[in-house]
């Protein structure tokens, strides 16, 4: 020691250094790594989206699995059994709601050149209020005529081949569509199936040195990203069947499609909640009705406010901090690369990547433990508190299953001490 390290402490400082070149360094190597993986996703990308979908099923059966295995009931049956479960809910929805779609999908048919010139009106009549000219418009009128126009038959010619390319494109959507329904649940059935063995043999190929992190950190995904999905789907379950309960009270037009495009939009967040407003809205107004437009205006402000305030803290138990910025530029480079399926997947995955990357900046270079890393990425709400009844047999704390708390240990009896010798004096 000498009179240097008084002023300058060089351990602390090489220590600093040390781990901030590690972390820039780790960053740099997640990039590469990262860019490789988005390469290596486009070049088979045919895979992701049934797999993207048989991941949701997996998310989403899994708890039905479990706890039909805690009593004893072999994980296949019990997989069985969550998929028909699911296929009678799915179809019981089809029988109670498809009747009502086709009926209000042949009303929109006959009424959209109506819809459309209601539209114009609305648009010119706005337009000479504000002061600008829209200029001539088309009707329904105009657009029949023009296509019963004889001299317009070559350019109706290019347009419907245009429509045909669309068309064949179109068809191959939907041949896409059908190959997922088809691949998803079974590939979604074998995945449940296998879960605890690929969990086993993941843990087994992590290094020794790791597993104790690496478990940490995937039991903060799973549990982020299972409950967002859940959360998501029962919260646009829950605002689908409101807003058409709301809207077939008011007897709005469309009412069912409405509502369904609606909890289907909520899916996407930020977004999909104001365009579903917005679109039963515009409904309204152009049926003649501002005033149910502004009462379901004001309907769907009160939904999503119990939705944001009520429904999904009760169900989504933990969630990841991502501020609105975040989840916008989320939303539209998820939508860039990969479509609507992009625009779905695009907030749990930036949700998993911050885990990730920030599990590693906060351990690596900020030197907190895992805790604490966990603590400042995922928010966990508490379970409402159970009240027991005051007639009720109390319940006898019994070990749980995975449960990691320590057992009651009793304590042993302490035996009588023998009496004391009596030592006689010599």
């Amino acid at each position: 020691p000498g009179p240097l390290s008084t002023l300058f402490d060089v351990t602390g400082t090489t220590e600093r250094l040390r781990r901030l070149a590690y972390g820039i360094w780790s960053i740099v190597g997640f990039g590469v790594l990262l860019a490789a993986l988005i390469w290596l996703a486009s070049q088979v990308k045919i895979i992701w989206l049934p797999l993207a979908f048989a991941g949701g099923l997996v998310i989403l059966l899994n708890p039905i699995v479990k706890a039909l295995t805690r009593v004893a009931i072999p994980r296949v049956i019990s997989t069985l059994f969550a998929f028909v479960v699911l296929g009678a809910f799915v179809t019981s929805i089809g029988f109670l709601v498809v009747p009502t779609i086709q009926t209000q999908s042949a009303e929109f048919g006959e009424r959209l050149p109506d819809i459309y010139d209601d539209t114009i009106a609305f648009l010119q009549t706005t337009g000479d209020d504000l002061g600008f000219d829209l200029g001539p418009v088309w009707t329904s009128d105009t657009i029949q005529e023009w296509i019963q126009d004889p001299s317009n038959q070559e350019a109706i010619q290019t347009i419907v081949g245009g429509f045909g390319s669309g068309a064949g494109r179109l068809l191959a959507g939907v041949a896409e569509v059908a190959v997922v329904v088809f691949l998803a649940p079974i590939l979604s059935f074998y995945l449940l199936v296998d879960l605890p063995r690929t969990r086993r043999l993941a843990y087994q190929l992590t290094p020794p040195r790791l597993r104790d992190e690496v478990s940490h950190v995937s039991t903060q995904l799973s549990t982020a990203l299972a409950g967002f999905v859940r959360g998501q789907l029962l919260v646009s379950l829950f605002v689908g069947v409101l807003s058409s309960a709301v809207l077939f009270v008011l007897d709005v037009p469309f009412w069912l499609i409405i509502g369904m495009a609606t909890g289907f939009l909520n899916l996407v967040p930020l977004v999909g909640p104001f365009f579903g407003a917005a679109l039963a809205a515009s409904v309204s107004l152009l049926d003649g009705h501002l005033s149910t437009a502004i009462i379901v205006v004001v309907a769907f402000t009160v939904i999503q406010q119990l939705d944001n305030h009520v429904i999904t803290p009760m169900i989504q138990r933990a969630r990841v901090h991502l501020s609105p910025v975040i989840i916008v530029l989320a939303l539209l480079m998820g939508g860039s690369l990969a479509g609507l399926l992009g625009v779905v997947i695009a907030v749990p995955t930036f949700a998993a990547l911050r885990i990730v990357a920030g599990h590693l900046w906060r351990t690596r270079v900020l030197g907190e433990s895992w805790e604490e890393a966990s603590e400042a990425m995922i928010q966990f709400t508490d379970r409402p508190e159970r009240r027991l009844p005051t007639r009720r047999r109390p319940e006898i704390d019994e070990p749980r299953l995975f449960d990691t708390g320590e057992l009651t240990q009793l304590e042993p009896e302490t035996p009588a001490e023998p009496p004391a010798e009596v030592v006689e004096p010599r």
